[in-house]
């Protein structure tokens, strides 16, 4: 559902609850005739639930099918439960086959059982058979109600089909050929068949191959292929190629709202929310982050154990405490650029597995490119602070390497995630971030304390630099 409130619809609303309250139940009919499917659902998300399920009684059956698949979990739940098991079915008939199993797949499973025993056998049928495939399929999310061609068939054959054909049928866009044994041989356009002449076989003006998706592949490889070849929809088929639905453009602009909003959830550590955010009880935002977050939390700790183990070194010269907040900075940042341009890169199949060599070849030429350009404005700043040529080439050289080694880090990660079949989005920006922090320190003091620098400065004078040192900040 859309978050922005436009006056307009603030105004709407408003009008609404006075009529529902004065219970002008015809101003209200009349009010909503105006309205989209699309635009009431907003406006049921606004109301309150007694004016929530007021409205809904109003609408006539079309309406509410549509409205039903609009809404969100929660108001869905609302509405759901105020409305006879006997009235959801009848609504459940009317909407596409692909809406009516997300719908029931919100609800209870007794509940869901009890309204598909109440559908008309065909439908129920239909909808059980995409409740099969796992949550997260193409299977789940195609609709079964696809107009299916013969390649066998002359082009007036064809018309005349099509002229009986299902309204209900998704789309005529682009016809799906198959061959006798029902597997998908071909495609071709309406605008083509019209324009063929009667006596042409559908063989001769099918386009080969077809792109094609399978039931149990997950249904953001689908998204995937639509938006590379820009297809209005795709077809899905089995393991034998045989055609069993279509995915069509409004589903898929579903699934990558869907697929996004849950990436982002996760790049900061926090399970994917399943409503509206302010509709959420604070326990369960509470519950989907305390996970992760307990968990970067102990890995953090890396950060406190490092310091104390170079303790010596921050003691005998202070000023070296200068540029930490620097260097978990630096390499955070750069880890985080490295991981977000490499998880978008997965997720649309610019990169694979398989290319996680090339990518860390890549990603090395890269952060030593950057970590150059870093080494250097930290010796200048280095210097301007007054901390002396052998701290400003330690800054200098961890700069380095930690812009080098966060940059590596955030190449492996996200692959690595994959093929552990993890999300890379949840573990791959947090998880990066923290375990930079740690590493990163690590280098900067083993740098600090290697006989390749100079030994650290007395206590005294470092204590009488860093003075001056932070003055001059």
């Amino acid at each position: 559902m859309t978050s922005h409130v436009s006056p307009t619809r603030r105004t709407v609303r408003r009008q609404l609850e006075t009529l529902l309250d004065s219970k002008d139940l015809e101003a209200v009919r009349t009010l909503l005739k105006a309205e989209h499917p699309a635009d009431i659902a907003d406006l049921l998300e606004m109301l309150g639930d007694a004016h929530r399920v007021a409205l809904f009684d109003l609408l006539p059956p079309d309406a509410a099918a549509e409205v039903l698949d609009e809404l969100s979990t929660r108001a869905m739940h609302d509405v759901v439960d105020a409305v006879p098991d006997e009235e959801i079915a009848d609504l459940l008939e009317a909407m596409p086959v692909d809406d009516a199993a997300e719908v029931l797949s919100e609800l209870r499973d007794d509940r869901a059982e009890d309204i598909l025993a109440l559908m008309e056998p065909d439908e129920a049928a239909e909808v059980k058979a995409l409740l099969a495939y796992p949550e997260g399929t193409a299977g789940r999310v195609m609709t079964s109600k696809v107009v299916r061609v013969n390649e066998a068939w002359t082009v007036d054959e064809t018309l005349q089909y099509l002229r009986a054909v299902d309204p209900e049928a998704e789309t005529f866009a682009y016809l799906y050929a198959v061959n006798g044994s029902g597997k998908l041989v071909g495609a071709v356009p309406l605008r083509k068949l019209i324009t063929a002449p009667a006596s042409s076989l559908l063989a001769e003006i099918l386009s080969r191959p077809v792109v094609s998706v399978r039931a149990d592949a997950d249904q953001e490889v689908a998204a995937r292929l639509v938006a590379q070849y820009d297809f209005f929809a795709i077809p899905v088929v089995d393991a034998a190629e045989r055609l069993l639905g279509i995915i069509t453009h409004d589903d898929m602009v579903d699934i990558l709202n869907a697929e996004f909003t849950e990436d982002m959830q996760r790049l900061g550590g926090s399970q994917p929310l399943e409503d509206v955010y302010l509709d959420i009880p604070v326990f369960t935002v509470v519950r989907k982050r305390v996970g992760w977050l307990l968990v970067l939390f102990l890995i953090e700790m890396l950060t406190g154990t490092v310091m104390r183990l170079f303790e010596g070194e921050l003691q005998a010269a202070v000023a070296l405490a200068f540029f930490v907040p620097l260097m978990i900075g630096t390499g955070g940042n750069s880890g985080s650029q490295t991981t977000s341009t490499i998880i978008r890169a997965i997720a649309i199949g610019e990169v694979r597995i398989r290319d996680t060599w090339r990518l860390l070849w890549h990603e090395l030429r890269v952060g030593l490119m950057l970590g150059v350009v870093m080494a250097a404005v930290g010796v200048v700043r280095a210097l301007t602070w007054g901390t002396g040529t052998p701290i400003a080439a330690t800054v200098g050289a961890a700069l380095l390497a930690i812009v080098l080694w966060a940059n590596v880090i955030g190449a492996l990660l996200p692959p690595l995630a994959r093929r552990l079949r993890i999300d890379p989005a949840v573990i791959s920006g947090p998880v990066m971030s923290t375990l930079v922090d740690a590493t990163g320190l690590f280098i900067y003091f083993t740098l600090a304390d290697s006989p390749a620098h100079p030994q650290p400065m007395s206590r005294t004078a470092t204590c009488s630099l860093a003075s001056k040192s932070v003055s001059g900040i």
